[in-house]
């Protein structure tokens, strides 16, 4: 049984583990306000916010209640747009939405309420670029999105700065209380939480048949299957941790996208900050996590390139015994994996970028957000004394597997950059690659859009 905080109240279901928490709340609770859009977490109808209690307080997130598992509420706050409105009222998100004609059919607006209510409770200096930034995930057809974005430029106006820098800080709670952003009973959320005391799902033993779920923002699409023994690596202890120390980071595998952006990462690999912000939505980010894109070896994972460029290796559980490999080898071939049945990816680690580093990612994809993309491209190239003295290319969507590209970062290698060897670097990457045309484009067109990226990770910015 999962036991959960829903709005202001104890709830429980007996929904299979994998059960889409949407249907929870729908045909379950009778909490229709929350859509029912794709089912594939691409129109953020569905949006909630997911609560948990952390050591500093309280920590809240926008996701796709489509794709989560009913699992994943145990133990937390589960807040719907009905448990925004305690008092019958409008909050001051839904005001300003009226305000500015930013809801007409209405199928869309709850989950922007969602969306934007979530980021008021994760930033304490709200600005517009980040209120669209948050809305990114969600799709309406009706108002064009200007109407939107003017009620989130209001919004961010009328919130402020709060006087903490924290967001888990109970003073900036009690500001958006205060706004009528959030109702009264959010101030004893944790303390709710904290007496109930509920223990995380028991793991098996044997997980040697297990299917084992960190975000489940793949699977999840995939239906849910109620014979399925499951192990959720969200709860495992330390899995989520991400650490830079000295000159090297390590992450968890169970950390999410938005746990990297929050994290000392973006500081310390000046570039990955933009990148992360490139992959999917808030709320799928929100979820999203790191070992998850690499075991789902999607030729055109995001997170992969990223990860290859900087030289990851990976940590491996088989059998109660640990091997590290590089990332660059873990791919035998279209979702083939160097990974014994029952093993488990634990831990990412990678060397800091050295002085005199850039790194890069390009991704071309009809949207910025919530699209896969037709090629994807990242480079960390260290340059001294005017020339390039360590160089690694990846690209993604063109071979059966995420690609390192070995003879276009051993071309660079000694090499001055200018015009001459970015054409030839461009030459060499289209020679090394093997797309196929699909939805995304043609064999040529990925061909020769990879050229176009390689160009631009050499000639793009400037050295540090």
């Amino acid at each position: 049984m999962t036991k959960f905080l829903l709005n202001g109240a104890q709830a429980t279901t007996c929904a299979t583990p994998t059960t889409p928490a949407l249907d929870v709340i729908r045909s379950e609770l009778g909490l229709t306000g929350t859509k029912e859009g794709c089912r594939e977490g691409d129109c953020g109808a569905c949006t909630v916010l997911l609560g948990r209690l952390t050591a500093t307080g309280m920590t809240y997130r926008a996701v796709n209640s489509c794709i989560l598992p009913a699992d994943e509420l145990h133990g937390r706050h589960l807040v719907t747009v009905e448990g925004l409105n305690r008092t019958g009222g409008l909050t001051l998100v839904q005001r300003l939405l009226v305000d500015h004609g930013g809801s007409q059919c209405g199928f869309c607006t709850p989950g922007m309420v969602m969306s934007l209510t979530g980021y008021l409770l994760n930033t304490t200096g709200p600005a517009t670029d980040g209120a669209v930034t948050a809305l990114g995930g969600n799709i309406c057809r009706c108002t064009g999105y200007a109407a939107v974005v003017r009620a989130a430029e209001e919004l961010c106006r009328l919130a402020g700065n709060s006087a903490t820098s924290s967001a888990t800080d109970i003073t900036h709670l009690e500001r958006l209380i205060s706004l009528e952003v959030v109702p009264e009973y959010f101030r004893r959320v944790g303390a709710l939480l904290a007496e109930m005391a509920a223990a995380a799902p028991s793991c098996p033993d044997d997980l040697t048949d297990a299917v084992m779920i960190a975000g489940g923002t793949d699977i999840m699409v995939q239906g849910n299957d109620p014979e399925r023994t499951i192990r959720f690596l969200s709860r495992a202890s330390g899995m989520s941790d991400i650490q830079v120390t000295g000159d090297r980071c390590v992450i968890g595998a169970a950390a999410t996208v938005t746990g990297m952006l929050k994290s000392d990462l973006p500081s310390a690999v000046p570039g990955l900050g933009e990148a992360l912000e490139l992959v999917s939505s808030v709320q799928v980010r929100n979820v999203a996590t790191v070992g998850g894109n690499i075991v789902n070896a999607s030729p055109i994972g995001d997170l992969t390139i990223i990860l290859l460029a900087l030289g990851a290796d990976l940590e491996l559980e088989e059998s109660g015994t640990s091997r590290t490999i590089p990332l660059s080898e873990f791919y035998l071939g279209y979702k083939k994996l160097d990974l014994a049945p029952g093993g488990l990816l634990k831990r990412i680690s990678f060397p800091l970028p050295e002085k005199g580093s850039r790194f890069s990612f390009e991704k071309v994809s009809m949207r910025r957000h919530l699209d896969i993309a037709s090629v994807n491209s990242a480079a960390l190239i260290r340059s001294s004394g005017g020339k390039v003295t360590r160089a690694a290319v990846s690209a993604g969507g063109v071979a059966p597997i995420p690609l390192l590209l070995r003879r276009n970062s051993g071309l660079l290698t000694g090499r001055a950059i200018d015009a001459g060897l970015a054409e030839e670097a461009s030459r060499t990457a289209m020679a090394e690659i093997s797309p196929i045309s699909d939805v995304r484009g043609s064999t040529e067109y990925k061909r020769r859009l990879l050229g176009r990226l390689v160009t631009a990770h050499l000639l793009g910015g400037e050295e540090e």
